[in-house]
């Protein structure tokens, strides 16, 4: 009993402090019965049409949005496009397969026939088909001087010798692309293999088909490859893919193994670039 009362026991400043607590206690309970009895304010909102136009004018900018359609080239049009279009996946399939085989869609009536889509989806589509300018410009089609890339004669030559503009006449490239050419064969000081312009940003694998009917690559005259075990620094920094690091780690690993035995091992040489080995193999030799 005398331990349950001395829970009670209290001096004067902690009495005081539990004075003032249910005093405060006693106040916030006040506050929150008086805000209850207060009366609830309703919101009237006289005139609604200002904030209805308001609603309909950004529901309207949405939908505009969303039914936007941008002009295209029917070439290119792929599943979940032409799935957001409408078409069926027969109709993809079809358009995908004719693509396949090399042809090209140049007209409206041609999109028809491919895909064997109903006049109706075509009338609504066809206004936002886009065509290359050769395909839709009549000037260009009656114009004798104009020759599409499919019909013009190819010229077989060495394209360590060509010029920009005999670049571009192959389909797929264009100034940009052209311009990196030959900005790498100056770097290169000459190609002596195809692969090297496969190499190049922005080529793709169908424009390097048609560059190779186009020109090929003849090595100078004075080129040789370089043994790698027996080669002294300046020969290996005359390799375009090679820097004044990767040359000295290229010397101490081949101290240290005595010359080397593979490729596998020229690899493990710090910051070899393995994914241009079968470019540097044009330059080197281990033998």
């Amino acid at each position: 009993m005398k331990n349950f009362k001395s829970l009670f026991l209290f001096d004067r400043k902690q009495q005081r402090g539990i004075f003032v607590l249910i005093i405060l206690l006693l106040i916030v309970l006040a506050g929150f019965f008086y805000s209850q009895q207060l009366p609830k304010k309703v919101l009237v909102i006289e005139d609604s049409s200002v904030y209805q136009h308001k609603v309909d004018s950004l529901v309207a900018v949405q939908q505009s949005r969303r039914d936007t359609i941008y002009p295209f080239n029917p070439n290119y049009i792929t599943d979940y496009r032409g799935y957001k279009l409408g078409l069926s996946v027969e109709e993809i399939d079809r358009l995908h397969r004719y693509r396949e085989s090399g042809k090209w869609v140049n007209s409206k009536k041609d999109f028809q026939q491919v895909t064997q889509v109903s006049g109706q989806w075509l009338d609504s589509i066809a206004p936002y088909f886009k065509f290359p300018d050769w395909v839709t410009n009549s000037d260009k089609k009656n114009n004798k001087s104009f020759v599409p890339f499919k019909d013009r004669k190819i010229v077989i030559k060495d394209i360590n010798g060509a010029t920009q503009e005999e670049l571009k006449k192959v389909y797929g490239i264009g100034p940009a692309l052209s311009g990196r050419i030959i900005k790498e064969r100056e770097r290169l000081k000459s190609f002596i293999d195809i692969s090297q312009v496969g190499d190049i940003y922005g080529l793709t694998d169908s424009t390097m088909i048609q560059l190779k009917k186009h020109f090929f690559v003849s090595a100078p005259l004075a080129f040789h490859k370089i043994a790698l075990n027996t080669a002294t620094e300046e020969e290996l920094l005359s390799i375009p893919y090679f820097d004044d690091y990767l040359v000295e780690k290229l010397v101490e690993q081949r101290i240290l193994r005595d010359g080397f035995k593979s490729w596998d091992k020229v690899m493990l040489t710090s910051r070899f670039p393995q994914e241009k080995l079968a470019l540097i193999q044009l330059y080197l030799t281990l033998n």
